[in-house]
């Protein structure tokens, strides 16, 4: 485990910690149904809360880099058969020149 992985798990349990120590000395108390619920259940809410909510966006980027991911290969694609076109529509200026290329090519061979 290299000492970044490290140092993020040591920071996320000591935050952990800090939440479960704040909420048992202060009145934590989390509104589910117009009821309030403190103590454990209330803490125990919060947690169940912010681990759905960490879900939820890990869901919506990676459907992001998902959708941008294809539109980037879209544009390639169309970008590269843009230029084909483009070099297909100019092949017949260059066949002059190729045939030039060729002549003197085939004449100066040396035997």
């Amino acid at each position: 485990m290299t000492t970044n992985k490290r140092t993020a798990i040591l920071v996320f349990f000591l935050l952990l910690l800090a939440v479960i120590g704040i909420s048992s000395f202060h009145g934590v108390s989390v509104e589910i149904d117009d009821g309030y619920t403190g103590g454990l259940g209330g803490f125990t809410g919060l947690i169940f809360g912010l681990g759905i909510a960490a879900v939820a966006i890990l869901f919506a980027l990676s459907l992001t880099g998902v959708i941008l991911t294809g539109v980037a290969i879209l544009l390639c694609v169309i970008v590269g058969i843009t230029l084909g076109a483009v070099a297909l529509a100019l092949l017949p200026l260059l066949f002059p020149v190729l045939l030039l290329v060729g002549v003197i090519a085939l004449f100066s061979r040396s035997k």
